[in-house]
């Protein structure tokens, strides 16, 4: 790709406010004045201007940002000089894309109900195969599938069919629907779990794509609350499980079959089934309480196994039979559910000591090959934590091969700052960032990055290698914000992804404490846009799609709130000259199944 020369570009404008307008002039402070390298003029990326009463960097492109130390598309820092990229980490578009990115436009916010959302990225998929996309969304109790042209289909009151009379159930949907083809038949099933209803037992649902509850459900896992789901094809018989983890005490996770029954082998931790030997540690489990259930090949059989992270210092990597993933030699215990995740590498060998270690209560796994060698990786964001002290420290960022080794650059997991959310009212059903990772290649790296939002307010991007790329400061705690799980797509075809973000702050229904934003970065970190959204944002990752057919990209947003008077909170955004040549991490989770697997090849 040929780039054009920094000298031919035009320069951007950056204002760094190094202070504040006092209301007494004679006891304000003098004005901020230009110091040395203020906006990087050691490098000749801008330079500074304080006339104004206010410092104003002018920067020089490929320089970006406030002080002019980012680096555009195209480029990347290295010793805080932006060079020129050598290849593009995907495909351009066949038009060749344009130079910049437009900023997001409301096109149209769908009808509905008063049912706010939790944690549940919207999906858009042609459910019955007749050429036009459905969009499909879980707000509070209710299962919302809207047609194309936002008009609405229909709706079911978890668990109930959409025939029924009731237009609201009584328990949350936490997670994102699960999307697919469930038994094979080239029309489109969707799956979603909640909390027993009242008059119900039941705590999954899967319904045909005309509303209809599947033969055999809804089903139930225990008596609590179900906030993690995803599927997968276990056996190869062409049909997908439904994987469930649950949660409080275990055991902690279920595969269910197509026609409601549990699959042999599970639920899972079955001490009489996946106990080693004595004197070996006992296999052990508490539920998690976010999306903590995953599913991918982590052994090269070509059978997906079941991922699921607890609220405790473990997790666990189960066969598709139940049996339980072993150990490395080095580790002490011998299964992976028996391990205690020590930072510490000697102290998880070991299986004790005193030292740093996590808890994965709202970590969902992620799957990748990040060393490059065939081979998926487990990612998780835990809680990070002492063994002497359960108190939140911030969030700590493990990559680790499924025998519990830990591969170069990731010996010690990557430790955020402190938690912003702790002891701050938030006000009604509003939870602190959760920090759920999304995964794509951002740069001429041929390995992809970790994006991880964090319970410090800093989006985090980690190299596959270990290396911190850049932090984007998204969060405050008084007003509180957090941020949603990112995505990732070129959204103007120059072959250089964007980064998508959402976030949403404290306040009552519809009276956000402080302003909500849709947010773009370039691979960066840069920010190229912040568009506010109403009420107080969202807390679930939206989703890019092709919605009209037409070859560009729209996104979806599964706001916190409804706008009222007859509209719902699911929101159509338009995003003018985005095309899906580059589509990296489109929907909470990675896929419409939400397996939290990604692959090279997802565009």
């Amino acid at each position: 790709m040929t780039k054009p020369s920094p000298l031919l570009l035009a320069s951007l404008l950056a204002l760094a406010l190094f202070t504040g307008a006092c209301d007494d002039p004679a006891t304000s402070p003098p004005p901020p004045k230009c110091q040395h390298n203020d906006c990087n003029e050691a490098n000749l990326a801008g330079t500074c201007d304080d006339t104004q009463g206010r410092i104003v960097c002018t920067c020089v492109l490929p320089y970006m940002g406030p002080t002019c130390r980012h680096c555009a598309a195209a480029y990347s820092p290295q010793d805080e000089v932006c060079v020129a990229d050598t290849v593009t980490p995907c495909e351009a578009a066949p038009n060749g894309g344009s130079a910049t990115v437009a900023a997001p436009r409301l096109r149209s916010t769908l009808p509905a109900s008063w049912d706010e959302n939790w944690l549940a990225a919207p999906a858009v998929a042609d459910l019955d195969q007749d050429g036009h996309m459905e969009i499909i969304a879980a707000r509070h109790s209710v299962l919302y599938v809207w047609n194309h042209d936002g008009s609405l289909r229909w709706r079911a009151p978890f668990p109930k069919a959409a025939s029924d009379p009731a237009d609201h159930g009584s328990t949350r949907i936490w997670a994102s629907p699960v999307v697919g083809d469930f038994n094979g038949d080239g029309n489109l099933e969707i799956a979603v779990a909640s909390s027993p209803h009242a008059n119900h037992a039941a705590n999954i649902a899967l319904y045909d794509h005309r509303g209809d509850l599947m033969p055999g459900w809804p089903a139930a896992f225990g008596d609590k609350e179900i906030r993690a789901i995803t599927a997968g094809d276990l056996d190869g018989d062409g049909k997908l499980e439904i994987l469930v983890n649950k949660t409080n005490t275990g055991p902690a996770t279920a595969v269910f079959n197509l026609d409601g029954t549990l699959r042999v082998g599970w639920p899972q931790v079955d001490n009489s089934t996946c106990d080693p030997p004595p004197p070996a540690e006992a296999c052990w489990d508490f539920g998690g309480y976010n999306q903590n259930v995953g599913i991918a090949d982590l052994d090269g059989d070509t059978f997906p196994d079941v991922i699921s992270t607890y609220d405790a210092i473990g997790f666990g990597i189960f066969h598709a039979d139940g049996r339980p993933f072993p150990t490395h030699p080095d580790f002490t215990d011998r299964v992976v559910t028996a391990v205690e995740a020590y930072h510490d590498l000697a102290l998880a060998q070991r299986g004790w000591g005193t030292g740093d270690r996590s808890e994965f209560t709202y970590s969902p796994p992620v799957m990748a090959d990040i060393t490059g060698d065939g081979r998926l990786e487990l990612i998780l964001a835990g809680d990070h934590e002492h063994s002497q002290s359960t108190a939140n420290r911030g969030v700590a960022l493990w990559v680790l091969r499924p025998d519990m080794t830990r591969p170069d650059g990731w010996l010690w997991p990557k430790e955020s700052g402190p938690p912003l959310h702790e002891g701050v009212d938030k006000g009604p059903n509003i939870v602190p960032t959760q920090p759920n990772p999304a995964v794509a290649r951002i740069n001429s790296d041929p390995h992809p990055a970790i994006l991880v939002p964090a319970y410090d307010g800093n989006l985090y991007a980690w190299s596959a290698q270990g290396e911190l790329l850049w932090t984007y400061p998204f969060g405050s705690a008084t007003p509180y914000t957090g941020a949603a799980e990112p995505l990732v797509a070129d959204l103007n075809g120059d072959g250089y992804p964007e980064i998508i973000l959402v976030t949403f702050t404290s306040g009552q229904p519809r009276q956000a404490d402080t302003p909500a934003h849709l947010i773009i970065l370039n691979n960066n970190g840069a920010e190229l846009h912040k568009v506010e959204l109403f009420g107080r944002g969202s807390m679930a990752a939206p989703t890019l799609a092709d919605l009209d057919g037409d070859g560009s990209l729209a996104l979806l947003i599964s706001l916190k709130d409804t706008l009222g008077q007859g509209l719902g909170g699911v929101q159509i955004w338009d995003l003018p000259g985005a095309q899906p040549n580059c589509v990296l991490w489109h929907t909470g989770r990675g896929n419409l199944l939400r397996q939290g697997v990604h692959t090279l090849d997802a565009r």
